[in-house]
């Protein structure tokens, strides 16, 4: 794991958050539906600023979904916005899906690789646009840092991928033979997902040789990556930024 393991650095000025012209205060997103082959996938969509040809960032939700903390992952997607990153926050359950879960139903294992290639069709589909520049990169939660790692892996449109306390895709089934730059984003006191599976996921886009960062964040627990207010939250903000304006753009 040499050269894989970076400590996190001091604090990172908030500025991220409120600057480039205001634009990521007040962009609301926008309710749309995107085709895919099983079905119509609802998102709401930040649209970066201007004309210009730019990358498209898709967020997954972990296994709570967006809303229990929605007005910070809106948040983080306008910021994305602002950037330059036409930004979608995926709900890539089906209403089918959440029923059974309600119902106790292991929904996860059961139609993660249906997910997957959901996930890859609306890659495939936000590629064609004209507005983009061809690269679609990936920014997964949890469960969705997963999902990310899966997805990313089986469809070479996505060109980036951002893992936030996931783990390898490998787990729940998907043969993974390839990845595109990678960075992971971990706590080092997450007892939900450990950061070891981090670290495995590491090893395995090494292992396929493909670019891998992995910085893990000292005293945090899952789920520190969806409040961008916080020390660390800023910091992997950043760090999710640069990286995304380095593969994408």
């Amino acid at each position: 794991m040499n050269g894989l393991l970076k400590a996190a650095a001091a604090t990172v000025a908030l500025f991220l958050l409120t600057a480039s012209g205001g634009h990521a205060a007040d962009n609301a997103g926008e309710k749309v539906l995107l085709p895919a082959k099983e079905r119509q996938v609802q998102v709401t969509f930040f649209r970066a600023p201007g004309t210009a040809q730019r990358g498209s960032v898709m967020m997954l939700h972990g296994a709570g979904g967006f809303e229990r903390q929605i007005k910070k992952y809106d948040l983080y997607a306008a910021t994305l916005a602002s950037e330059g990153f036409d930004t979608y926050l995926v709900n890539y359950r089906s209403d089918s899906d959440m029923k059974a879960l309600m119902a106790g139903q292991n929904v996860f294992e059961a139609r993660f690789g249906d997910w997957a290639k959901l996930v890859d069709d609306l890659a495939d589909y936000l590629k064609a646009q004209k507005t983009s520049n061809g690269k679609v990169g990936l920014i997964g939660f949890s469960d969705g840092g997963t999902l990310t790692s899966a997805a990313s892996a089986l469809d070479k449109n996505v060109a980036a991928a951002v893992v936030y306390y996931g783990m390898d895709g490998a787990n729940v089934g998907i043969e993974e033979k390839r990845f595109p730059p990678m960075l992971i984003l971990h706590g080092d006191a997450d007892q939900t997902i450990p950061w070891s599976q981090g670290e495995a996921l590491a090893q395995h886009v090494q292992a396929l040789h493909a670019h891998v960062e992995l910085v893990l964040f000292p005293g945090e627990k899952h789920g520190f990556g969806a409040d961008t207010t916080t020390k660390h939250g800023a910091d992997a903000l950043k760090r999710a930024i640069e990286f995304l304006h380095q593969q994408l753009k």
